[in-house]
């Protein structure tokens, strides 16, 4: 029998399309139960898009140390949502915005005036009456009463439709968080991939090519580039110590990675400055490769 309802509830979830909205809610709530204060207070969950959960860091340097408990976060998260719905995170360096859900539950408490129907009151029981668990079917009938209240708000408010995925939206944005993500991510993989290449460029010389690109995102994607270039370094170092690989691979990383921090261009590059970046420790190291 508890196999057959949560059939009936998994079916059910999935013709009114909110299953997955329902487990992505929970992802970014569980978020902030997996982890402690400290971290709760530097970190922001902001959206999961195909199994991959995006999360803005207020600095580097705790972006830099969640990377190392990445598969752990994973792992915790997974079990809580008793699934493998979460198959990656990615730590973004940006402001977070304490109030900004709250400015949002906020927003939409209007929902709690809509009246249904009698026709939608109606269609919710004729689907929750599939269920013989008493306490269940309420569980469910609030469920989704409220989602259809929601929606009902949202319409007679002018919320719209998202004109790539068909989400109500504020009139205020232009496309859903999602689908906004989705289309900053091939900006960011090209800003990146810039830099990567041309690591002395600042700002003013990237908006010359993509001029909607905002200064946040800027600093968010270049970061991210910084961080991935001192993992890197770490992992490289010793095995060309040990003569794994070739010692001016690692001198060219190093280098970029100063570039990146500075802003200085290969020619502008001396030994006190590469120093003065790393450290005298990696230094020591840079001058046995």
């Amino acid at each position: 029998m508890a196999k057959l309802i949560k059939e009936i509830l998994e079916n059910t979830l999935n013709n009114l399309g909110i299953e997955k909205k329902i487990k992505e809610k929970q992802v970014l709530i569980l978020w902030h139960q997996i982890n402690n204060k400290e971290i709760n207070l530097h970190t922001e969950a902001k959206y999961i898009n195909r199994g991959v959960l995006f999360i803005t860091v207020d600095n580097p340097t705790w972006a830099h140390q969640l990377l190392f408990m990445k598969e752990d976060l994973i792992t915790k998260l997974n079990q809580k949502l008793d699934s493998n719905l979460v198959k990656d995170i990615r730590f973004n360096v940006g402001s977070i915005s304490k109030t900004k859900n709250k400015t949002k539950v906020k927003k939409e408490t209007g929902y709690q005036e809509v009246k249904l129907s009698l026709q939608e009151e109606e269609d919710i029981e004729r689907i929750t009456n599939q269920i013989s668990d008493s306490k269940l079917k309420d569980n469910f009938y609030k469920l989704m009463k409220t989602f259809k209240e929601k929606n009902k708000w949202k319409k007679s408010n002018s919320w719209k439709v998202c004109p790539e995925c068909s989400v109500l939206i504020s009139p205020d944005n232009e496309k859903c968080p999602i689908c906004e993500l989705k289309n900053n991510e091939g900006l960011n993989l090209e800003v990146e991939s810039l830099l990567s290449s041309s690591p002395w460029l600042s700002y003013k010389d990237i908006m010359e090519l993509y001029p909607n690109l905002s200064k946040q995102e800027f600093e968010s994607i270049k970061n991210n580039l910084i961080q991935k270039l001192k993992l890197k370094i770490d992992r490289l170092m010793i095995k060309a110590l040990e003569k794994e690989i070739e010692s001016q691979e690692v001198k060219v990383i190093i280098q970029n990675y100063v570039m990146l921090k500075t802003e200085l261009k290969p020619t502008n590059l001396t030994k006190k400055l590469i120093e003065e970046v790393i450290g005298s420790n990696y230094m020591k190291i840079y001058q046995q490769l």
